[in-house]
């Protein structure tokens, strides 16, 4: 799944952009310009799917991707898939549920939660008192105190519920991934499998093993949450899509929004105008219908689609050399922005 991944985000960039640039998208990084990656090459579902990716990892499935024929180095970092890498993802049939740019927060909630809860439900039906939770982080144990607190009168009678549940949610999957579902969950007489010993378990490479479990996650996440008469519903019913914006976008594109003025916005943030920029591209890659007369005009705009067209590419260096340096990147960016819909 991993290599999957990787050779459809660097067919999408199309070695326009360098491999940081996949290893910050599926990491999650709250920056502009992974924002942007995401939205431009059109492979949001992949962000944040992967936050504890190590760069040693990474670069060791480049490798052998390399090595493999399905694709080749250029330079500055970056990376083309062939046209052998091209088939192999043809042939492969990999349903992916993903969809991290929106909800990529909210699943990993969502699994915090149901990873606690199964442990809390089943220590209850096993009468074991005295544990550690599975899961550590604040927030997530104080919403299963107040959980458990509304719910242990009846917990015997929802443990088959919640079984009967899980089980229907996991059918779409493969016998091996559902192992490694249950396999992976703690309590009761049983602790969890780390992900190395379900790698070796199931004969997966172990940089797969945390995308099955995502993969599966975001489906369930995705039922759960649409359906209010389901039992986990109510470990999504206060779970929200991502705000649209990066936290620093958002201060910036309300400020543009009263002001009208780049440079004062730059002086009230103490920030480069370059970076309130930034912010601006990614206001229209949010909602391409936004007017932005303001940066360039309607006849500068048909100039960069024009030039967008003739190179098919979306390289700001190539874009420019071809309109003879007459904009600017900002210009070219903002304009690209807009294409991304076809508002261009």
């Amino acid at each position: 799944m991993f290599t999957y991944i990787l050779l459809d985000c660097l067919s999408k960039m199309n070695a326009e952009r360098t491999v940081s640039g996949v290893y910050h998208l599926l990491r999650g990084k709250k920056s502009s310009q992974t924002f942007q990656d995401a939205k431009v090459y059109r492979i949001e579902g992949y962000y944040g799917i992967y936050p504890d990716l190590q760069r040693e990892t990474l670069d060791h499935a480049l490798h052998e991707l390399c090595k493999e024929g399905k694709t080749v180095w250029h330079d500055h970092g970056r990376m083309s898939v062939t046209a052998y890498g091209q088939g192999s993802m043809e042939e492969t049939h990999m349903p992916l549920y993903f969809s991290g740019l929106e909800y990529s927060e909210a699943v990993e909630e969502f699994k915090n939660r149901l990873m606690l809860w199964i442990q809390i439900i089943s220590n209850a039906v096993y009468r074991h008192a005295g544990y550690l939770p599975i899961v550590d982080k604040g927030p997530v144990q104080t919403w299963a105190r107040k959980f458990y607190s509304e719910r242990k009168a009846v917990l015997d009678e929802e443990a088959p519920i919640l079984y009967k549940e899980l089980r229907a949610l996991l059918t779409p999957f493969s016998d091996t991934e559902k192992e490694m579902f249950v396999r992976r969950l703690t309590g009761g007489d049983r602790s969890g499998w780390t992900y190395s010993q379900l790698a070796e378990e199931s004969g997966e490479p172990a940089w797969d093993i945390p995308l099955y479990l995502t993969n599966m996650y975001y489906y369930m996440f995705s039922e759960v949450s649409s359906d209010s008469s389901s039992y986990l519903y109510k470990l999504t019913e206060d779970l929200v899509k991502k705000e649209a914006f990066t936290s620093s976008s958002g201060k910036s594109i309300a400020l543009y929004n009263k002001f009208g003025s780049i440079e004062k916005v730059a002086k009230i943030r103490q920030l480069q105008p370059s970076t309130i920029e930034d912010h601006l591209v990614e206001a229209v890659l949010v909602d391409p219908a936004r007017n932005i007369d303001a940066f360039i005009s309607r006849e500068g705009a048909r100039d960069i689609s024009a030039a967008v067209r003739k190179t098919s590419t979306k390289r700001l260096k190539v874009i420019r050399e071809q309109l003879n340096g007459d904009y600017s990147y900002f210009q070219i960016r903002i304009v690209l922005a807009k294409l991304q819909k076809g508002q261009g």
